[in-house]
């Protein structure tokens, strides 16, 4: 018994010191937002660290059953973090590890971009043609149930996990879809999840389509490769680029810095404030690096572009390099990071808020468009057009204009010309909305330029 009382007292001790050494952390590096005031707390550190030690104590000594020492401080650990905000976390060594893979961009899986929400896991977005996607899953669903169990009761990492797996093996979800009040059971089948984060394409005229899927190691060098691409395929004459960042959860925030500085001459990028000097930083264009072709830019976003999405979008939106397009992004405006603690655990801990280059906070509000436009089904429907306008030629016998039979010449011309058109329209014009708009802004944009560069070739030569 007195061998029992001096292990559980060693442990106390061990414990205490681990908690001790997370309160430091979370005491010196917790964001708070610019202005508010710190929090008066009503419990000194050391009344803190004994009232703890006193539960633990209590818990080991009358307990019914020998508790699991480990699984009660990673618990009480995760409450603690958990009541900061909705990023911050605890990980064990499993849990990094499917961390580094993710970032890495390829495991098995669902394929979703997610977060923890009030007992439940939000999708951000789904990750195109993976398991999620294709089963119609969309940003606003709640996962509330993963293989019977409640995801309140796993827990966030806990959940994550056991969405994951083997290619191949099945998954049961009990989800809570946006538009729906009643849960329903869904049963999707796990596949390779490999992110690619570059989608990429030359539409008519030149025009480059770029789509970001998120930010993870590759971001940056395959943004550079395809650019590099298109410009060949184009034969070096690139008029216009559209950056998709819609259903961009984010990722690797030097990735976002990397992308903003390809399209941004010189100036801020992003501006980080927390409370500790090191959380602190203001990060510029550097003027030398390879920079994007300067041809007119649009930015598509939506609700379900965050974090990085919302860094870059922003940079480009306050340097005026872009016009912004879509709906109010997410409003992820904090900024966390990991800290290793021992050989088998680390902390997800919020720092600092970053503020766009001309000092927004996106936290809570979001990038709101330059031109906001919702999604739309777009439909073609087949019609044919009858001219009802009543004139001289609706009359009978009228008399024929000389010129008539080369009108009829270009009215052949022209329709013949316009059916061409219709069916070089992309599949992607066709169908999505959004982008539809964002083509003819841009070409809009690009005719402009040509204009002020004729006008400028004339005032030159005068």
């Amino acid at each position: 018994m007195t061998l029992c009382l001096k292990n559980t007292h060693i442990w106390s001790i061990m414990l205490l010191r681990l908690i001790i050494t997370l309160f430091f952390i979370i005491n010196s590096i917790c964001a708070f937002a610019e202005g508010e005031k710190e929090t008066e707390n009503k419990i000194s550190n050391q009344e803190a660290y004994k009232q703890f030690q006193e539960i633990f104590e209590r818990i080991e000594k009358a307990y019914v059953q020998v508790p699991d020492r480990q699984k009660m401080i990673d618990e009480a650990i995760n409450g603690m973090l958990n009541s900061l905000d909705p990023h911050s976390s605890y990980y064990t060594d499993e849990d990094l590890e499917d961390i580094f893979t993710f970032t890495k961009g390829e495991f098995g899986g669902i394929g979703v971009e997610i977060m923890y929400d009030s007992g439940a896991i939000k999708i951000i977005s789904p990750i195109d043609d993976l398991p999620a996607f294709k089963a119609g899953l969309k940003g606003g669903d709640y996962i509330v149930g993963v293989n019977d169990e409640l995801v309140s009761t796993l827990g966030p990492n806990k959940a994550i996990k056991e969405m994951r797996g083997t290619p191949g093996t099945k998954v049961k979800l009990l989800i809570i879809k946006e538009e729906e009040a009643k849960p329903q059971e869904l049963e999707l089948t796990r596949e390779i999840v490999k992110i690619k984060p570059i989608k990429a394409h030359l539409e008519k005229n030149n025009i480059a389509y770029i789509r970001i899927t998120t930010f993870n190691e590759s971001t940056i060098s395959e943004l550079k490769a395809a650019v590099k691409k298109l410009k060949t395929e184009g034969k070096d004459d690139l008029k216009g680029i559209i950056l998709d960042l819609r259903n961009n959860a984010g990722g690797i925030l030097d990735q976002a810095i990397a992308v903003s500085d390809y399209f941004i001459d010189s100036g801020v990028i992003v501006t980080t404030k927390g409370r500790t000097k090191s959380s602190n930083s203001e990060i510029k264009a550097n003027e030398f690096s390879l920079k994007a072709p300067k041809v007119p830019m649009i930015v598509l976003i939506n609700g379900n572009s965050a974090s990085a999405s919302e860094i870059v979008a922003g940079a480009l939106q306050d340097h005026k390099r872009a016009i912004i397009l879509g709906t109010k992004s997410f409003g992820k405006g904090s900024v966390q990071a990991l800290t290793q603690i021992n050989s088998r655990a680390a902390v997800k801990l919020t720092i600092s808020k970053y503020y766009t280059p001309s000092g927004r906070s996106i936290q809570a509000e979001g990038i709101e468009p330059d031109i906001l436009i919702e999604p739309a089904k777009v439909e073609y429907p087949e019609v044919k057009k009858i001219d009802k306008r009543f004139s001289e030629s609706s009359l009978k016998n009228y008399l024929k204009n000389d010129n008539e039979k080369n009108k009829d010449s270009q009215k052949a011309t022209k329709a013949k010309n316009n059916k061409q058109e219709e069916n070089e329209l992309s599949e992607l014009y066709k169908k999505d909305y959004q982008f539809a708009r964002a083509y003819d802004v841009i070409t809009g944009l690009i005719i402009n330029k040509k204009l002020e560069t004729n006008e400028r070739v004339k005032q030159e030569d005068k």
